[in-house]
C-alpha cells in the first residue's frame, strides 16, 4: 500500500469503532432516522406494564402481659416507743462501775450502773447491830418480868392460904366465945388476925398487878424499840440497793450518761433504756394506700443511712382533716432509733392492674388512646383505656394479653400499614410490675 492510502485508512477505522460502541448503533444505522421513535415507544410500554413496588416498615414488638402497676412511695415517719425510759439514780454517789455497754441488751433488773456503796453498807451494818441489841434487851426484860410475876404469884398464894386459916380461926373463936370457952380478948385477937390476913392478900394481889402493869409497859417500850431498829435495817437495805441502778424492764441500753468516777446526783439520768420490741413508726398515707397497707405488710424505714424493716400493725384509722390515714408500723431492731425523731418510710403502692404495655406504645388520636399491634404483615390500631401508669409501664384495658404491641412506634405508622416484624420482647419484664 502506498503511503497516501495508509493515511486515509486510519480515520475510517476510528469511525467504525465509534459506531460499534454506540448502544444499538448497528440497528440504528440499519433502520435510519425513522426507527428511533418506534424503539422509544416500546420501552415506555414495558415500564408501564411492570408491577408497582411497595415498602414494608421494619418494626419491633413487645409482648403484652397481664400485671399490676406499682409505685414506690416515701413518707415521713415519727419514731415512737411504748417503753422508753431515761433511768435515773435513786441515790447520790460516785460511779464505781459500768456493767453494760451502749447498744447492749439487758434483762429486767440487771444492774447497769453501780455507785459507790461503802457508806450504805456501813449504815446497814450499824442498823443490824442496833436491831440485835434491841432484841437482847427485850428478851432480858421478858425474862425478868416473868420471874417477878412468878414470885409475886407465890406471895399471893401464901396470902390466900393465911387468909383461909385466919377465917377458920376466927370462926372457931366465935363459937368458943359463945360457949364461954374463951375470953373477949381472945375473940378480939382472932378477929384482928383475920383482918390482917385479908389486908395481906389484898396487898399481895396489888403488888402482883402493879408488877404486871409495869412489866407490860416496859416490854411494850422495848418491843417498839425493836420494831424501829428492824425498820432501820430495812431502810438501810433499801438505801444499799439504790446504789445499784438496774434496768426497770428488758431492753437495749441506748446511751450512758455517766462515766466511772463521775458523781451522780439522786434523780439525775444515768442511762437510757428502750424496749426494742415497742419501737414504732407512725406516718400518714392516702386512704387508697392505707387500704393496701394491711397488718403484716413489710416496709423499709431509713434513718441516718441505716435501713430497718418495719411491719404494719394498724392502718384502720379514719382520715383526718388533711384527708390522710394514720398508719402504725413496728420497727424491728429499732432500739437505737431516737424516740421523737423523724425517719423515711418507703413502701410500694398498687396503682392498678390490667395488660401492661410500655408508656411509649400509647398513641393519642382525637382524644382516644390506642396501641398498634402486629397482625401478620400489617399493623392494626386497637383503642385502649388507661388504668394506671408509672415507671414507663401502663396498665390498659381493651387489649388482649399476649398481643404483639409495636414499640417503638414509627412516626409514619398507620392502621393497616404493611410491616416487617423484628424480634419481640416482654412488655412487663419478669415480674409484670413497674420498677
Amino acid at each position: 500500500m502506498t503511503p497516501q492510502f495508509r493515511h486515509l485508512a486510519l480515520p475510517l477505522t476510528l469511525v467504525l469503532l465509534l459506531a460499534a460502541c454506540t448502544p444499538g448503533g448497528g440497528e440504528e444505522a440499519a433502520q435510519g432516522d425513522g426507527a428511533a421513535p418506534q424503539r422509544t415507544t416500546a420501552t415506555r410500554n414495558d415500564l408501564d406494564a411492570a408491577p408497582a413496588k411497595t415498602t414494608a416498615l421494619a418494626v419491633r414488638t413487645v409482648r403484652a402481659r397481664t400485671g399490676t402497676v406499682t409505685v414506690q412511695r416515701t413518707a415521713s415517719a415519727t419514731i415512737r416507743a411504748d417503753r422508753d425510759s431515761n433511768v435515773a439514780a435513786q441515790a447520790s454517789g460516785t460511779v464505781e462501775r459500768l456493767l453494760a455497754d451502749e447498744g447492749e441488751r439487758v434483762r429486767a433488773g440487771q444492774v447497769v450502773v453501780q455507785l459507790d456503796d461503802t457508806q450504805a453498807r456501813q449504815a446497814l451494818e450499824n442498823a443490824r447491830l442496833q436491831a440485835q441489841q434491841s432484841q437482847i434487851s427485850l428478851d432480858q426484860a421478858r425474862t425478868n418480868t416473868g420471874q417477878a410475876t412468878a414470885s409475886l404469884g407465890s406471895a399471893v398464894q401464901a396470902a390466900e392460904a393465911s387468909l383461909s386459916k385466919a377465917r377458920q380461926d376466927a370462926a372457931s373463936a366465935e363459937n368458943l366465945y359463945g360457949l364461954g370457952g374463951i375470953s373477949q380478948a381472945d375473940l378480939n385477937a382472932a378477929r384482928s388476925a383475920l383482918a390482917q390476913a385479908e389486908s395481906g392478900l389484898a396487898q399481895a394481889r396489888n403488888t402482883l398487878a402493879q408488877n404486871g402493869r409495869g412489866g407490860g409497859s416496859s416490854l411494850a417500850l422495848l418491843e417498839s424499840q425493836l420494831a424501829s431498829a428492824r425498820a432501820g435495817v430495812r431502810q438501810a437495805e433499801e438505801n444499799l440497793s439504790r446504789t445499784a441502778v438496774g434496768a426497770p424492764f428488758a431492753g437495749i441500753v441506748v446511751s450512758l450518761a455517766v462515766e466511772v468516777g463521775e458523781f451522780a446526783s439522786q434523780g439525775s439520768p444515768v442511762f437510757r433504756l428502750v424496749d426494742e420490741g415497742s419501737v414504732k413508726a407512725t406516718f400518714n398515707v392516702t386512704p387508697a394506700d392505707a387500704a393496701a397497707l394491711t397488718p403484716g405488710t413489710r416496709l423499709n424505714l431509713g434513718y441516718a443511712g441505716v435501713n430497718y424493716v418495719a411491719t404494719v400493725q394498724d392502718a384502720s384509722g379514719v382520715a383526718g382533716t388533711d384527708r390522710l390515714v394514720p398508719v402504725t408500723a413496728r420497727v424491728q431492731g429499732g432500739g437505737n432509733l431516737p424516740v421523737g425523731g423523724t425517719a423515711q418510710v418507703r413502701y410500694r403502692a398498687t396503682l392498678g392492674g390490667g395488660v401492661l404495655v410500655p408508656t411509649g406504645a400509647i398513641q393519642v388520636d382525637g382524644g382516644e388512646n390506642a396501641v398498634y399491634v402486629a397482625n401478620g404483615t400489617s399493623a392494626r390500631r386497637v383503642p385502649v383505656s388507661v388504668v394506671a401508669e408509672s415507671g414507663g409501664q401502663v396498665a390498659v384495658r381493651g387489649l388482649d394479653a399476649g398481643a404483639g404491641v409495636i414499640y417503638p412506634v414509627p412516626p409514619s405508622l398507620q392502621d393497616g400499614a404493611s410491616i416487617r416484624v423484628g424480634a419481640a420482647a416482654s412488655a412487663a419484664g419478669s415480674g409484670g410490675q413497674s420498677p
